[in-house]
C-alpha cells in the first residue's frame, strides 16, 4: 500500500512538471515495493524514472538503466502468462513503450547493434513462444547480448543474404540491415524518404506492425524499378521467429504428400451474426486442378468434398497445402465446404477453418485467397490466419495482401507451381513468377504482387 502511494504521488508530480520531486517518489516507490505483486509498480516506475532523468538532466545514461530495469521486471511478467498467447498478445501492447525508447536512445547515442538487440526482444514474443513449443526447441533471446549474436546468425551465414530490420516511432523510421562480415547498419528516415537498397540477391524483411501490409516486391529502387526485379524477398515476424523455425528438429516436418483444397461449395453463411453471400470463384477450381497435375502424391478436394472435417483430416500428414477459397478480410480466415448435417446458411463452426482449427507439420501451405494477408495489427505483428499456421507448425506460409483476380491468379500460381516442382526454393518461385506475370500482360501491381512469402525459404524434390 505504501509502495502504491509513492508511485501516485510520483506520477502526479510528473504530470504537473515537478520531475525532481517526481522522481524521489518513484525511487520510494520501488525501495518500498517488497511484494511480488507489486512488480508491475517496479516496472512503471523505473519506466518514469527515465523520463524524469531525461528531463532533469538530458543524460542517456541514467535513463537507459532505468529503461534496462523496466525491461528486466517486464521480462518477469512475462514469465508468468504461462502459455497463455491471447494474454501475451495484450501483455506487449500494453507493456512494449521500454523496449521502443531504449532502441530510441541507445541509437541517438550510436549504439545501433544494443538498439537492435531490444527491438528484436519485443518483436513476435508470443508467436515465439508458439514455434518454440511446437518444436520442443528451446528460445535464446534474451537480455544477454551472446543470444542475440546467436541470433544473428540466421542472417550471417549466407553471403548473398541481407536482413532490412523496421522499426518505427510517429513519423520516423528506424531500418538497421544486417549482412553476412559487416557491421550493423543504421539509418533513420521519414516515411516519405526512400529506403536504401542493400547489395546481393535476397532480403529479408523484418517489419513493424502496419508494415505487414505493405508489398515489398512492388516497392520502387532508385533507379525506379520494382525491387522484385532484383531481389528475392521474404517476410519474417522476427528473427528469434526464424532461428527457432530453422533449428527444428529434422522430423518436424512433413516430407511428401500435398493437399489440394479447391472452390469450397458454399455461399449463403452467417458470419458474426450476420447473413453473408459469398460470391462463387470460377477460377478456384481449375487453379486447384492444374496444380494437383502437377504435383505427385496429392490428393484434391474440391466443391462439396472440400469440408471442414476432410480437410482437418488430412492437414496434419502432408508437406504442402494449397488452398483456392475464400478467406475472410477481417482474420483471412478460410471458407470451407459445410457438412449435410449442418443448418442452412450455416455458422461459423461448420464453415469456417480458424486460427484455432490449425494443427500441421507441412514445410509450405500456400493460402490463394483473398486476405489472407489480414489481420489484427498489435505490437505482436499481424494476428491472423497466416500467423497461426506458423505457430502450429508450417515453416513456411504464402498470403495474399488483397483480394485476387481468377485469371492473374491461376497464371500465377502456374508459374509458381512450374518453378518448385523444378526444385526451385520458394521465394525463387515468388520472383520467377512475379516477373513472368509482368512481362506477359499481368503488368498492375495487383494482378502480380499481392502474394508475400512468411517464414523459411523451403524447396521440395518432388522427383524423388
Amino acid at each position: 500500500m505504501e509502495a502504491t502511494l509513492y508511485g501516485a504521488f510520483g506520477f502526479l508530480f510528473l504530470t504537473i512538471g515537478e520531475h525532481a520531486k517526481a522522481e524521489e517518489y518513484f525511487k520510494k516507490a520501488i525501495q518500498t515495493s517488497k511484494d511480488p505483486g507489486d512488480i508491475e509498480l517496479q516496472f512503471i516506475s523505473h519506466l518514469n524514472l527515465n523520463y524524469c532523468s531525461l528531463a532533469l538532466t538530458g543524460n542517456p545514461s541514467e535513463a537507459l538503466s532505468n529503461l534496462l530495469a523496466s525491461i528486466e521486471k517486464c521480462e518477469r511478467m512475462l514469465n508468468f502468462l504461462g502459455n497463455n498467447d491471447r494474454y501475451k498478445i495484450l501483455f506487449f501492447d500494453k507493456h512494449l513503450s521500454p523496449y521502443r525508447l531504449f532502441s530510441l536512445l541507445c541509437s541517438s547515442s550510436g549504439k545501433h547493434s544494443e538498439a537492435l538487440h531490444v527491438v528484436e526482444l519485443g518483436r513476435a514474443r508470443a508467436l515465439a513462444d508458439l514455434v518454440s513449443d511446437r518444436y520442443f526447441v528451446e528460445k535464446e533471446v534474451s537480455l544477454n547480448p551472446e543470444s542475440f549474436a546467436g541470433i544473428l546468425k540466421v542472417i550471417r551465414d549466407s553471403s548473398n543474404r541481407t536482413c532490412l530490420y523496421i522499426s518505427y516511432y510517429g513519423e520516423d523510421i528506424f531500418l538497421w540491415t544486417v549482412k553476412q562480415s559487416e557491421p550493423i547498419a543504421f539509418r533513420k528516415t521519414k516515411l516519405s524518404k526512400a529506403i536504401d537498397l542493400p547489395e546481393g540477391s535476397e532480403i529479408i524483411v523484418v517489419p513493424d506492425r502496419c508494415f505487414f501490409q505493405v508489398p515489398f516486391a512492388a516497392l520502387h529502387d532508385e533507379s525506379n524499378r520494382y525491387l522484385s526485379d532484383s531481389f528475392r524477398i521474404r517476410i519474417v515476424p522476427s528473427l528469434t521467429t526464424l532461428k527457432l523455425i530453422l533449428d527444428s528438429p529434422v522430423d518436424s516436418h512433413s516430407e511428401t504428400g500435398a493437399l489440394i483444397v479447391g472452390k469450397p461449395s458454399v455461399t449463403d453463411v452467417y458470419f458474426k451474426g450476420q447473413l453473408r453471400y459469398l460470391c462463387k470463384l470460377p477460377g478456384a477450381k481449375a487453379e486447384a486442378e492444374m496444380i494437383a497435375r502437377l504435383l505427385p502424391e496429392s490428393h484434391l478436394l474440391i466443391g462439396k468434398q472440400a469440408t471442414k472435417q476432410a480437410v482437418l483430416q488430412r492437414l496434419h500428414s502432408v508437406s504442402l497445402v494449397h488452398f483456392a477459397a475464400h478467406g475472410d478480410i477481417e482474420r483471412g480466415e478460410i471458407a470451407l465446404t459445410p457438412p449435410d448435417s449442418a443448418m442452412r446458411p450455416p455458422h461459423e463452426a461448420d464453415y469456417l477453418l480458424t486460427m484455432t482449427d490449425i494443427s500441421l507439420s507441412a514445410k509450405l501451405v500456400v493460402l490463394s485467397c483473398c486476405h489472407t494477408a489480414s489481420g489484427q495489427i498489435k505490437t505482436e505483428g499481424v494476428v491472423g490466419i497466416a500467423r497461426a499456421f506458423l505457430g502450429s507448425g508450417a515453416r513456411s506460409v504464402i498470403v495474399a495482401l488483397w483480394a485476387l483476380q481468377d485469371e492473374a491468379t491461376e497464371q500465377f500460381m502456374r508459374r509458381f507451381y512450374e518453378n518448385l516442382v523444378q526444385g526451385e526454393s520458394a521465394s525463387e518461385c515468388l520472383h520467377r513468377a512475379m516477373k513472368w506475370m509482368r512481362n506477359n500482360g499481368f503488368s498492375e501491381v495487383r494482378q502480380w504482387a499481392p502474394f508475400m512469402l512468411i517464414g523459411d525459404d523451403v524447396s521440395f524434390h518432388f522427383a524423388k
